[in-house]
């Protein structure tokens, strides 16, 4: 059985996702200042790109090696820099194309705002719904009843084990590295938009590297070969940390 607690608890990344994307609307249209159209760049690139584009090349690579997690080096390598490729490419696209009038600090931070807030509210809609889904279905005993002749009898017990393990902690640190993690996606927006506006497409290269680097320790966990949740989370408070003062350093190149 799945507990009350844990299934409120389920739910709480989920409403901390929206209020994070709302809050940092509120919060930014005081400090710099918000333009609508950047914001909804941001958030449509980012569900195409990234949701669409790269799970469309994660599918195939999935389906040619099935034995990925065996590999967990050399999956977080390419997993670190498809994340890379994909969204930083991206970002010089769309401020390329699309945002050629919003090439400042308040675009740059609005894309960075409609990327990074969709992002945690994707995420958690993706990831802990069907976690939600699961608990009803294991509690009411109606789980394998449901899903047994659509999901393979090993992967559904995997899928059952993670829901009845996954205790409160678990979905409470998905709102803590939802936070940490949009201020990196803010600060990589406006690394980009300097690039763009100095025509130095060196430092996207950069930024894919920095990326990857930052996502590899992060997929290798994805593996399961490593599970200290408290580690990873203090490894994303480093990383928003130097995002929240790049974020802040930025603004002297935006004017």
């Amino acid at each position: 059985m799945v507990s009350t607690a844990t299934i409120i608890s389920m739910f709480v990344p989920i409403v901390f996702s929206f209020v994070l994307f709302i809050g940092l609307i509120l919060f930014f249209r005081k400090k710099s200042g918000i333009a609508v159209k950047p914001v909804i760049i941001g958030a449509i690139g980012f569900v195409v790109i990234t949701q669409i584009l790269e799970k469309a090349l994660h599918l195939a690579v999935i389906t040619a090696f099935p034995h990925y997690a065996d590999h967990p080096w050399a999956f977080g390598v390419y997993g670190g820099m498809a994340a890379g490729l994909f969204e930083e490419l991206g970002r010089f696209l769309l401020f390329t194309w699309l945002l050629k009038k919003f090439h400042d600090y308040k675009g740059g931070i609005s894309f960075g705002v409609g990327w990074g807030g969709i992002e945690a509210v994707v995420l958690m809609l993706t990831m802990i719904v069907p976690n939600i889904l699961f608990a009803f279905m294991i509690n009411a005993g109606t789980l394998e009843k449901s899903l047994g002749g659509q999901i393979p009898t090993d992967q559904l017990a995997m899928m059952k084990d993670a829901v009845l393990n996954n205790g409160i902690p678990y979905y409470l640190l998905a709102a803590v590295e939802r936070f940490f993690a949009v201020f990196m996606q803010i600060a990589f927006s406006l690394w980009v938009l300097i690039a763009v506006i100095k025509k130095k497409f060196v430092y996207v290269l950069y930024a894919i590297l920095i990326h990857a680097a930052i996502d590899f320790p992060l997929v290798f966990v994805q593996t399961g070969y490593f599970t200290n949740l408290w580690v990873v989370e203090f490894y994303l408070a480093i990383v928003a940390m130097i995002a929240f003062w790049l974020i802040k350093k930025a603004r002297a190149y935006l004017l």
